[in-house]
């Protein structure tokens, strides 16, 4: 960065400048939605993943579960994120968050595997307020499979937001098509107004994730794994593109920070590195739009800003 003068009001002022991208300084610095954080019960590996192999990520940080939370917490605090919905297993995820809502909301993590009553009881009683992440995939269960037809009915009758795992790598019983978000579309026909949003922001499927954002105003989508298990150079091409499509207000920040706090640093460092975003653009992915999605009211809002 370098100094430039400009002039406003007749005064010469120095502004900051980007020799790389030719643009004012544009960092947010403002408070931080993260959409995608995870409670997990285990260390379920000694690096970090990355892709396209080869490659190698960097060995894990976190070396017992009960470093997780706290190492996670100082994350967040480093980057200005004041809220986080944290998905996991039941018990996993209650440990979390419980007796935390100002700073956690609470996610149920494939939600088709716990009894129903005990589901429909959480949501109701507010222990919990996300369906998801759902993550049925994983269990041979496509999206649009009828038996998660109740968990939608649910979703729909009660106004809970549902985050959907949609992932084009393929991994166990979860093939690269199962990923596809237009099989959402007779899920969102079916319940109008229904409040989606697709992790990964449906990577790679971009004209399909547009399709379907554009059929429906209640989709979001966060920008998650693919800020940090991809070559920067690949996550910024996939952001700009979702922006150059008009979907900029209905983009969300998320780490899915899984095993890997220190990730929420660097998601955060790429969507700030991006030279096309403007400084409204990132504080509509960093807060705005999941505050509106959300539906957080006016006092949460500005606790968040006073912070």
């Amino acid at each position: 960065m370098k100094l430039r003068w400009s002039l406003i009001l007749g005064l010469a002022v120095p502004t900051m400048f980007s020799e790389a991208s030719g643009q004012e300084d544009s960092r947010y610095d403002g408070p931080i939605i993260d959409m995608h954080l995870h409670a997990e019960s285990e260390i379920w590996a000694e690096q970090r993943l990355c892709f396209p192999k080869p490659c190698e990520g960097g060995p894990t940080s976190v070396r017992t579960v009960d470093e997780l939370k706290p190492m996670t917490l100082e994350a967040m605090q480093r980057n200005g994120v004041v809220m986080g919905v944290v998905s996991g297993f039941r018990d996993d995820v209650l440990a979390w968050t419980e007796g935390d809502g100002e700073r956690f909301q609470t996610g149920i993590q494939a939600p088709s595997q716990m009894p129903f009553e005990d589901l429909e009881e959480l949501l109701l009683l507010g222990r919990a307020q996300v369906l998801g992440e759902m993550t049925e995939q994983y269990y041979g269960i496509p999206i649009d499979d009828p038996v998660l037809d109740p968990l939608f009915a649910l979703a729909h009758k009660l106004d809970i937001p549902v985050h959907v795992h949609l992932a084009g790598l393929g991994a166990g019983n979860f093939p690269s098509h199962l990923g596809d978000p237009l099989r959402l579309v007779p899920v969102l026909r079916k319940y109008p107004g229904i409040r989606v949003y697709l992790e990964n922001a449906g990577w790679p499927f971009l004209e399909e994730v547009t399709s379907v954002m554009y059929q429906f105003p209640s989709v979001y989508a966060d920008l998650s794994t693919i800020l940090h298990l991809f070559p920067r150079s690949v996550a910024l091409k996939y952001v700009r593109d979702l922006i150059e499509n008009g979907l900029g207000k209905r983009l969300m920040f998320g780490s899915d920070q899984m095993i890997w706090p220190e990730v929420i640093d660097e998601a955060v460092d790429v969507l700030q590195s991006a030279a096309f975003l403007s400084l409204e653009q990132k504080a509509d992915i960093f807060y705005n739009n999941a505050a509106r999605f959300l539906r957080l009211d006016e006092e949460e809002i500005a606790g968040h800003r006073g912070r």
